[in-house]
């Protein structure tokens, strides 16, 4: 997974949500994959995507963020 533990908050490169790096044991459908699970809440739902490392960078954590 490179340098984006699991827990670790990270968004886009070229912007948008602050993001959670998921675990990887939560992608037992894909193994062997190079694409990291993040998740982020939006409009009161979970949203996940895979993502490649190469498009992530780490974010700071801001805890106003986490409430919205």
């Amino acid at each position: 997974m490179g340098t984006f533990e699991p827990g670790a908050f990270v968004r886009l490169r070229l912007g948008g949500k602050t993001m959670v790096v998921k675990h990887p044991s939560t992608t037992s459908q894909l193994p062997d994959t190079l694409l990291i699970l993040c998740e982020y809440r939006a409009k009161n739902r979970l949203v996940q995507g895979f993502y490649t490392a190469r498009d992530l960078i780490l974010a700071p954590w801001d805890q106003s963020r986490e409430r919205s």
